[in-house]
């Protein structure tokens, strides 16, 4: 039965994972981020202490900034982790990105195709599984929908196999 999962299981015979590139990007951006906020809190302090109306046109710049450099990492932190598992009962695949990016278990009666037809991609379809969401899904799904035709996607930049040899993968554990 197609439903949501807890996570993309980590334990699976075919497993999808994230190129060690992405987890050292999110990393440098982690630390680009504290930075960042010694910077936020360094500028607005010696403004206050020299006491100069600066502080009024430096803050609400620094905070916006802030707050894109924190939606930023919540973003990349959706690509940690597989991003794919496949056994013999199905295929676990995650549909977002963000601090929580849904996973979604498709059994293989439930896949209509799976290719790599759109860019380094691997895209899984199942109408099944698109009825999981809801008439307004997230935006993140939305994304996906438009520019892929699906909202199960493997993207080949980020992991750390070529998309051929993952759709090659699991077509041999489809059959």
């Amino acid at each position: 039965m197609v439903s949501f999962a807890p996570e993309v299981p980590g334990h699976a015979p075919l497993v999808v994972r994230t190129r060690s590139g992405t987890t050292a990007l999110y990393a440098m951006l982690l630390v680009s981020a504290a930075l960042l906020v010694v910077l936020h809190v360094a500028v607005p302090v010696a403004s206050l202490v020299l006491s100069t109306p600066l502080f009024l046109v430096i803050v609400p710049p620094l905070l916006l900034q802030l707050y894109f450099t924190v939606l930023i990492l919540r973003e990349y932190q959706g690509l940690l982790g597989p991003q794919l598992a496949a056994d013999h009962t199905g295929v676990w695949v995650r549909t977002g990105l963000g601090r929580r990016p849904e996973t979604v278990f498709l059994p293989w009666c439930a896949v209509d195709g799976i290719d790599t037809a759109k860019g380094p991609v691997v895209r899984i379809t199942s109408r099944q599984g698109e009825a999981l969401f809801p008439a307004r899904p997230h935006w993140r799904v939305r994304s996906l929908r438009r520019r892929f035709g699906t909202a199960f996607i493997v993207d080949g930049r980020r992991c750390a196999e070529p998309v051929e040899v993952i759709a090659h993968r699991l077509a041999q554990w489809r059959r």
